[in-house]
């Protein structure tokens, strides 16, 4: 009799027994809490062949049985080839669906058949054998699964059954993984490079749920619990595969650690010849990628939190540099404990304080591991939307997720999906111009009594109502009764049948209005998962639309991203125009969002003209009440009478400055000039007092001259884009870069760079330093007063009526410089 285990999974490959594929699924049962592998010998392989118009299936299935080719020892082979009709960019035709022996034949079948005379197109031959059984089982990683069969003897640390049947059993999540978190400490010498042959591993912590150890091979005397001493570095290696089988995790993390800790931890055991067969299967960690390193465990899933983070909440987290210390500022409210890493070699040698290091990387690895649980409900809603194991997912773009998850939706739709287009399609791509949204211009001002309103999610929801997509592109059925789209008029989409993207644009955007009225009834851990799976349905459907002009994409479609933004152009110009003949003087509007004074008018009074262009709006459309600034300050452009795009601040109701554009958002500014461009706005916004900002900023001026701003708020970073080699212009930025690489430290492109213009009188460049090198407050307080301040704070003042010539009160003088 068998037996039945209800799991969750969470990372899947597949192996080659006895000359048949078999899928491995690696999760945790909920029976007795262990984790469980899961073998499915039943799922064969299998891809696409398109036969050109008019040729015989008959004949052709029977070309494809005789195909036999041996490889190593293989048999790779056609076993059947059944044909179907299925749907390609909206068009149905006859297809084959050949399926063969092993996972190694899909490539080799298909270079073989390709250029038949018979053959038109091979398609999905690119979908990953592991990848493909999820998407036809239905199974969701992360989600409870059922299966059925016999607990079977294998080489694994864990139980594992032999199904004869698996299912998705439902949609409950598994909420509460097991995560261990890593961090290392290496032996590395003041500014040099990393050196993995060279320099060891000192110390390696690691924290669990109510579990936490630094390992090191140092005694000392500590009263802390959690240090555990080994004889040498292979020894404390050896402690550490010990502890993670001791804490049998499903999810190992760390910040950074495909690029650092598990790489360097690798390196280091090889060198001792150390077996680091820390998986379920004993399998060990391996590297894959070339320039972007990615580090695997079968059977254990790695997430490194630093590229899940940095992926996933690019241009939601307001901090400049995705550091351990910023993101765990912004996301936990916690910060790094600060120690000098540069002295850790120095009191390694000697033996002296190294406690505060062994703090420090308990703290970096709770930090990490608070961070994973942190993005824990994220990861897993995306994971449901697209379907693959968290491995894959937590290291994707939203591009890649779009297009993983219309693959794994197309069956549904009975759809094939397109290829990949080559390199040189690619490149004729990457060509072509789209036109971007419509910006009304700002007249440079300061404004009291603001209405934002902007469409909830334009252009998701412009593709769902407007049909928009590659399969109902021009279609024959209405090309004489289609409207055209607005700037586009080439271009009309099928009115008749609902196309394959657009409704599942609308499927999510629909369940998202549906989870955001669940989350009122909520609170606790299901809100915190509710709200989770509404972000990432969000996040999801805004990708869509960059995703159609993605060069790359398999369902690229530059017709469908003009007409959205055409249309998306059309709208915010219908409600300009609309709010303008109904007495409101719009400020400003900028691709979904339109802002207007309303000067007289009521709250009430704009919300009601708003619900009359909701009337209008065809399908998921709607404009909404973004909020009410009582102050707002719209800054001139660098040419002419209207403000520059996207630059202003605005004040909310509660007193909180919302900014966008200015240079406190750039990280070539000093911490003093942000500082003093926010003060401004601050004082100007809040308190309506343009003569304070002015006096603000005299006395900044005054604090810089005197060297009475500490040096740390004259530090600017700069990010190099490129290798150091390849830049041709030597600007400061770059010169600082040259004198960090003297010290011995690595730089390259990706490498923040911090410098300090010092006092003197040569080129500026010459006197770039490192922040470590200046003595006091050596800064050239006039370079950050005519090149950080007075720009940072300039152009609010223009708008205020400060002339230069009026601020300086002599036409002689030019700049601002010369009023303060």
């Amino acid at each position: 009799m068998g037996e039945t285990v209800r799991f969750f999974p969470y990372d899947i490959t597949y192996r080659v027994v006895d000359g048949r594929a078999h899928i491995y699924l690696y999760g945790r049962a909920i029976d007795d809490g262990r984790r469980i592998c899961v073998i499915d010998d039943s799922f064969e392989p299998y891809f696409y062949a398109v036969p050109k118009p008019g040729e015989d299936l008959q004949a052709l299935k029977e070309k494809l049985l005789r195909i036999s080719i041996e490889e190593n020892g293989e048999a790779l082979r056609v076993v059947r080839a059944e044909d179907i009709n299925k749907v390609l960019r909206g068009k149905e035709m006859p297809v084959l669906k050949v399926t063969v022996s092993l996972p190694g034949a899909v490539p080799k079948i298909r270079d073989v058949i390709r250029n038949w005379e018979m053959v038109e197109a091979v398609h999905e031959y690119d979908i990953l054998f592991a990848r493909r059984y999820l998407i036809d089982k239905g199974l969701t990683p992360l989600t409870l699964c059922e299966a059925e069969g016999d607990v079977i003897q294998a080489k694994s640390r864990i139980r594992t059954l032999k199904a004869s049947r698996i299912v998705q059993y439902s949609e409950d999540s598994y909420k509460n993984p097991r995560i261990l978190a890593v961090d290392i400490e290496t032996y590395t010498p003041a500014n040099k490079a990393i050196d993995t042959e060279r320099n060891p591993i000192l110390m390696i912590a690691l924290q669990g749920e109510d579990y936490r150890k630094v390992l090191l091979w140092r005694k000392f005397e500590t009263a802390l619990d959690y240090v555990e001493f080994a004889e040498s570095e292979a020894a404390m290696l050896e402690k550490f595969k010990e502890a993670v089988e001791a804490y049998r995790p499903d999810i190992l993390t760390g910040y950074y650690s495909d690029g650092f800790d598990l790489p360097y931890i690798k390196a280091r055991a090889e060198k001792y010849r150390i077996r680091l067969d820390i998986g379920p299967d004993y399998a060990e960690p391996r590297m894959r990628g070339v320039d972007d390193k990615e580090c695997q465990i079968i059977g254990m899933v790695h997430i490194d939190i630093f590229r899940f983070i940095k992926r996933v909440m690019r241009g939601s987290l307001e901090t400049e540099a995705y550091t351990l210390n910023a993101v765990s500022r912004q996301l936990l409210g916690e910060k790094k404990i600060e120690v000098n890493l540069d002295e850790l070699s120095r009191d390694w040698d000697a033996n002296n304080g190294l406690g505060r290091f062994c703090e420090y990387s308990m703290h970096d690895a709770y930090l990490a591991y608070q961070l994973a649980m942190r993005m824990l409900p994220t990861l897993t809603e995306l994971v449901k939307i697209v379907g693959l194991p968290p491995y894959d997912v937590s290291r994707m773009g939203f591009s890649q997720m779009v297009e993983w998850y219309l693959i794994r939706q197309a069956s549904g739709f009975n759809e094939i999906a397109p290829n990949k287009p080559g390199e040189r399609d690619i490149v004729q791509r990457r060509a072509q111009s789209l036109e971007g949204g419509f910006v009304f211009e700002p007249k440079p001002g300061l404004y009291r009594d603001i209405a934002v309103f902007d469409y909830l999610s334009l252009y998701p929801t412009i593709i769902s109502s407007h049909n928009i997509g590659p399969g109902t592109l021009q279609c024959a059925c209405c090309k004489d009764t289609a409207k055209r789209i607005p700037g586009e008029e080439a271009y009309w989409f099928c009115q008749k049948r609902k196309g394959f993207i657009p409704a599942l644009i609308g499927d999510i955007i629909t369940r998202r209005v549906r989870i955001k009225e669940l989350m009122k009834q909520e609170s606790g851990e299901q809100r915190i998962f509710l709200d989770a799976r509404q972000g990432a349905l969000k996040l999801m459907a805004n990708s869509f639309y960059g995703y159609l002009g993605f060069a790359p994409a398999r369902w690229y479609s530059l017709e469908s991203a003009k007409s959205t933004t055409a249309l998306g152009r059309h709208y915010i110009r219908q409600v300009i125009s609309k709010a303008q003949q109904a007495g409101f003087t719009v400020l400003y509007s900028d691709t979904d969002s339109v802002f207007l004074s309303l000067d007289g008018k009521t709250r009430e009074g704009a919300l009601h003209f708003v619900e009359g262009i909701n009337k209008d709006l065809p399908g998921l459309m709607e404009m909404d009440f973004e909020g009410y600034y009582p102050a707002g300050i719209f800054v001139s452009a660098k040419m002419g009478p209207y403000g520059a795009k996207k630059k202003y601040a605005l004040l909310s109701e509660k007193g909180a400055l919302k900014i966008r554009g200015f240079e406190t958002v750039r990280r070539n500014w000093s911490p003093v000039a942000k500082e003093a461009q926010e003060d401004v706005l601050n004082i100007i916004l809040k308190e309506n007092d343009p003569r304070k900002a002015v006096q603000h900023v005299r006395q900044v001026i005054r604090d810089l001259r005197e060297r009475r701003i500490p040096l740390k708020k004259a530090v600017i970073r700069m990010q190099l884009v490129r290798e150091l080699m390849d830049y041709t212009a030597k600007g400061p930025h770059v010169a600082a870069a040259q004198r960090l690489k003297n010290t011995g430290a690595a730089v390259g492109s990706g490498t923040i760079i911090e410098y300090v213009v010092t006092a003197g009188n040569d080129i500026i460049r010459n006197r770039v330093k490192l922040p470590e090198e200046v003595q006091g407050n050596d800064y050239d307080a006039e370079y950050y007063i005519n090149n950080q301040v007075i720009p940072a704070v300039e152009r609010i003042f223009d708008v205020l009526g400060y002339s230069r010539e009026m601020l300086a009160g002599s036409h002689e003088q030019k700049t601002l410089a010369g009023f303060f």
